[in-house]
């Protein structure tokens, strides 16, 4: 395996032409940085789980998917507003509801509501877990509307609901209080195409994919619960980034929309690892969304194929 070790110190340093992959954090200078170019995974180690042009549950372009804490059923949306439940063994898709809007990140709360991120109607869609509709979210806060829904995460506490607005050039990320009903524009900064977002699992901040930056950012949640700077985590400018996911073991996870690849990142040492790369696309197509199910299987969205996409981790 080719590995790559270098000192964050000369990260700034633009001879080295080797480091145009990776930026450091404020917290990790001073440590050495491992990247890992050849993937740890074949692309075989990713099948179709379920859909597929031919297939009779073939989705219609997915990009946001979950995984059903109950019983390990997969929830995806679809480019029409569709929202499909998964058997939890591939075997079957049904669709439950639709928006007739453009369906992309999701996610799901201990009662088994379920957020929605709907482009077209520039809301996130609640339903519950039989496909009813409950209410949609619009996010308005003075002058300023929510415009492009993207991803949606909610705080450990399940009392706020986070929001990806994935503005050209604009702010940013809002939160919803989904006791007061009351919405805000959390973080305010310029984002150059927000994206996936994931919240550490201390519920201590906000970790945000920035497609055309390209690579990832972080904000931190402040005692306030306000957003601190947002500041670079990580830069792919060989990479269209796209979603991102916490791993059992606390790595994070970014799915790459082009080249179709995912990444593993670990925040105490900085070392870049790519997992699986299918050059093919007949497996991973324009990674969007993944989650995972347990420690050995992640599942991926493919939002340029129609089908979901389940990758076997290591032993």
């Amino acid at each position: 395996m080719e590995e790559m070790r270098l000192e964050a110190k000369h990260l700034n340093d633009p001879k080295n032409n080797r480091l145009k992959k990776l930026s450091v954090p404020p917290c990790l200078r001073g440590k050495s940085i491992l990247m890992f170019n050849q993937a740890l995974l074949p692309s075989e180690s990713a099948s179709v789980f379920c859909g597929g042009i031919r297939s009779p549950y073939r989705l219609n372009h997915p990009e946001g998917l979950l995984v059903d804490p109950l019983d390990g059923a997969i929830w995806c949306g679809g480019e029409a507003g569709e929202l499909y439940r998964i058997e939890p063994d591939g075997s079957k898709a049904t669709e439950l509801a639709t928006s007739g809007g453009f369906a992309l990140g999701l996610c799901m709360d201990s009662q088994r509501r379920i957020y929605v991120c709907d482009l077209q109607h520039q809301c996130v869609v609640v339903f519950d877990d039989q496909g009813k509709e409950l209410k949609r979210l619009h996010g308005k806060d003075g002058d300023e509307s929510l415009e492009l829904p993207n991803y949606p995460a909610l705080s450990p506490d399940e009392r706020f609901l986070y929001v990806s607005d994935t503005r050209p050039d604009g702010p940013g990320i809002w939160r919803f209080d989904l006791h007061s009903g009351e919405s805000i524009l959390w973080m305010k900064e310029p984002c150059i195409c927000a994206n996936g977002l994931a919240l550490h699992p201390d519920g201590s901040g906000i970790y945000l994919v920035e497609s055309r930056m390209p690579g990832v950012s972080y904000i931190p949640i402040q005692s306030d619960g306000s957003a601190g700077r947002k500041a670079s985590l990580l830069s792919l400018p060989d990479d269209e980034p796209d979603g991102l996911a916490f791993a059992p073991d606390g790595t994070l996870w970014i799915s790459i929309y082009n080249p179709s690849r995912i990444y593993r990142y670990h925040l105490d040492t900085a070392k870049l690892e790519k997992v699986i790369q299918d050059d093919s696309t007949d497996r991973i197509h324009h990674a969007t969304n993944i989650a995972f199910r347990g420690e050995n299987e992640l599942f991926c969205a493919n939002l340029g194929a129609w089908h979901i996409t389940k990758i076997d981790l290591f032993p």
